[in-house]
């Protein structure tokens, strides 16, 4: 009995240690956000700010139990300038961190309606990334108890889906580890083991080198699961990986929940070292010290020295137990109740189940306040109240799946009937006990189980060598058997087939005329039918071809896409906004070419693009990406003409260089404008392509011929591919024209400034 509460006393529930989705920002990071909000202007980039800042506060307080209460202010400005704008990925990421902000605040569902409707409005728009983000928010924003968790991990599921449809491998790996957490706190620790093998395998394909919170949660599960070699395994790996990618937040949980795996194995010293490590990690981080000095005290007690124990807690904890009521009492009760202080531990205990709950209790945090009451009600011969609590706590244990708790509850419960005389029912519990604690710790039995398997195998495969070997010896008596037969009956079939032979031939010389016509006929039919195979051969070779055009178009489009999510990749590690420009104008390249392909697999036509929907596509895909749906329209006139991919593809290079010179540099805020495009028919295969905007035109002074931008550049030669006549001219704003023919040459082109 004494030894199952030092047990219960100094054990750290291992739960996984939280791992934002993406990393907290560095001093440096949050100081450089912090000048550029200073000096930004009211437009989307200040949006952009705020957010940043807001979800970092957020997250640091999910991970690091920070105050999260900063982050309002910063949700409240971005909300604000973002309805004023009209900026609607603002107003989507603003529902998303207020639902956060709720659901943190109030600890319960009140934050998911916000989330639900940030989704809907993803789903409108048709932004998959910002959805696949609010399906993650959705399902961290439920409550972590049991009745919840199916909830989440449907949510965590689809995020996930829609990151591996973007090709974004580390978020795809991350939503496997929530669904893995989900599944380890149902109890489901061998599904969980198998989820954090794959997450981990995606995120090392994805050359992400922080693997320490999968591993963290590795070592949770083989916990529950009694594999206290791979789980220490993995828990010293965790700590190795922190310290090797110098991401030591984290690292007093792993370090905790080390300590916890040697003390259950009863390494009391192993994991005395272990706690002094998190200890010191507290002082030099100033973070609570209150769990961790119990936790020391708790193996103190384990090497028999409880009032050392309790010197050392009330010392290290004075001046700093208010944050912690509920943690500070438990721990005392249990320190008291080492000491045989039974009436001031029951004090400590009533203190615990008076205070308010700020939260829902997990199912593991249940299980051991339940577990400790019961065993302070079993010390103190109170066995009927002791059993109560026993048998809650059992229950949560199921939800758990943790082997070693659930074979202690059964020993405490054996000695709860025992006390009580109820032996029937005592005898079960210290079966069960046996055989949970047996499949935990018995390694000798282990092995003589393996050792029994073997010779088991072996002598199976002796009988099955034997067995075959008779079977081998029946079928070459029946092969015999059957050889015999079968030359009698093709001895019979010969003689029988001369007989019908004579009959037939003296038919034949009867019915020679008749049988002419038959097989004259015969051949006609045998032609006609394979004139048919041959047209049916032709039908399907040629549906086959169409198939095989719209595959390759699709292959190549999604390749494009693959390109267009690697610039976006890299765009998040870059500051440079000259960089970060050049690479969105890549992705917009990138873009306008996978479009054609889009539109080519998705045609019932593999011939031809149609060239007005295309160039709206294109259109509104820039608007959409510079960010000037409020301040410029476009008016097409477009007539309903289909081009070839050789042409379609250099001319929507060349609207998607025009439109982003517009774009960038003709209308600067706050001017408002207009861009039209035009594609008409000149006749006889002629071709006219003019794009106008009524916006600032060049600066004074700007010379054509003076100015080779890489736009430009990429313009002209585009037109020299099509044999195609440009124009550039200026009147109220910029015109370009290009003249262009399908299937006839046209002289080389050349820039005629106008």
């Amino acid at each position: 009995m004494k030894r199952l509460l030092l047990l219960l006393l100094c054990g750290s529930w291992l739960t996984s240690q939280a791992e934002p989705l993406y990393p907290l920002l560095s001093a440096a990071a949050l100081d450089s956000l912090h000048a550029q909000l200073r000096q930004s202007r009211p437009d989307t980039n200040r949006v952009h700010l705020l957010l940043q800042l807001g979800t970092d506060v957020l997250a640091r307080s999910e991970e690091l139990d920070t105050d999260f209460r900063p982050a309002w202010g910063f949700y409240r400005q971005a909300q604000a300038l973002s309805a004023t704008l009209r900026y609607q990925t603002g107003l989507i990421t603003c529902l998303y961190l207020q639902g956060r902000l709720q659901s943190t605040a109030a600890a319960d569902t009140t934050g998911l309606r916000s989330i639900r409707r940030g989704i809907q409005l993803s789903q409108l728009q048709h932004r998959p990334r910002l959805e696949a983000l609010g399906w993650y928010y959705l399902g961290n924003a439920y409550p972590r108890v049991a009745q919840y968790f199916p909830l989440s991990i449907v949510c965590f599921q689809r995020s996930g889906n829609l990151f591996r449809q973007l090709g974004r491998r580390p978020e795809t790996a991350y939503m496997l580890k929530q669904v893995a957490d989900m599944h380890l706190l149902q109890g489901h620790s061998g599904l969980a083991v198998h989820e954090l093998e794959q997450a981990v395998a995606l995120y090392k394909a994805a050359g992400h080198p922080k693997l320490h919170y999968s591993y963290d949660l590795l070592l949770a599960a083989n916990r529950q699961l009694g594999d206290y070699k791979e789980a220490l395994r993995y828990g010293l790996a965790t700590i190795e990986n922190a310290q090797t990618t110098h991401d030591t937040v984290s690292i007093a949980g792993f370090y905790s929940r080390v300590a916890a795996l040697y003390n259950e194995l009863g390494e009391t010293d192993q994991a005395l070292r272990y706690y002094q490590k998190v200890l010191r990690n507290n002082q030099l981080t100033h973070s609570s010290e209150v769990a961790t000095a119990g936790d020391i005290a708790g193996v103190l007690i384990q090497q028999g020295k409880p009032q050392q124990a309790l010197d050392f807690y009330l010392r290290t904890t004075k001046g700093k137990t208010s944050l912690e009521p509920r943690v500070h009492a438990q721990r005392l009760a249990t320190l008291y109740v080492a000491l045989k202080r039974y009436p001031e531990a029951e004090q400590q205990y009533a203190k615990v189940l008076a205070l308010p709950k700020s939260k829902p209790l997990s199912d593991m945090s249940r299980m051991y306040l339940n577990q400790t009451l019961g065993q302070f009600y079993l010390l103190t011969k109170r066995y009927g109240k002791a059993r109560g609590y026993f048998q809650q706590a059992l229950q949560e244990s199921e939800h758990s799946g943790f082997l070693v708790g659930k074979s202690r509850l059964h020993l405490l419960l054996f000695r709860a009937d025992s006390a009580q005389g109820n032996f029937p029912a005592a005898i079960a519990h210290y079966q069960q006990y046996k055989a949970l604690n047996d499949s935990v710790f018995n390694d000798r039995k282990n092995q003589q189980v393996a050792r029994l398997q073997v010779q088991y195998d072996t002598r199976k495969k002796e009988q099955n060598i034997a067995l075959l070997t008779k079977q081998t010896l029946l079928q070459q008596s029946s092969l015999q058997q059957k050889d015999f037969q079968r030359n009698a009956l093709l001895t019979g079939a010969v003689l029988l087939t001369l007989l019908l032979g004579l009959g037939y031939n003296r038919y034949r010389l009867k019915q020679r005329s008749n049988l002419l016509l038959e097989a004259q006929q015969q051949e006609i039919n045998q032609q006609n039918q394979s004139l048919q195979h041959v047209l049916s051969e032709k039908e399907a070779l040629l549906l086959e071809k169409d198939w095989m055009l719209k595959e390759i178009h699709h292959r190549v489009k999604n390749n494009l896409q693959v390109i267009s999510s690697l610039l976006d990749t890299q765009s998040d590690y870059l500051s440079d906004p000259a960089a970060l420009a050049a690479l969105r104008e890549g992705q917009n390249r990138v873009h306008a070419m996978a479009l054609i392909h889009q539109k080519l697999y998705q045609s019932t036509c593999t011939a031809g693009v149609a060239m007005a929907e295309y160039i709206r596509e294109i259109t509104d895909h820039l608007l959409d990406s510079f960010d000037h749906q409020d301040t410029v329209r476009t008016q097409l006139a477009v007539e309903p003409v289909e081009l070839n991919i050789n042409l379609a593809t250099p001319l929507g290079l060349i609207l998607n260089e025009v439109l982003t010179n517009a774009l960038k540099y003709a209308f600067p805020p706050p001017r408002r404008g207009i861009i039209s495009i035009t594609l008409t028919s000149l006749g006889h295969g002629h071709y006219q392509l003019v794009v106008a905007d009524d916006g600032i035109g060049f600066p004074p002074g700007f010379m054509l011929e003076d100015h080779r931008t890489m736009g430009l550049t990429i313009v002209q030669g585009l037109a020299s591919q099509l044999n195609g006549a440009l124009h550039i001219s200026q009147t109220d704003g910029v015109r370009i024209s290009l003249e262009f023919a399908v299937g006839a040459k046209v002289a080389n082109p050349a820039l005629l400034p106008v």
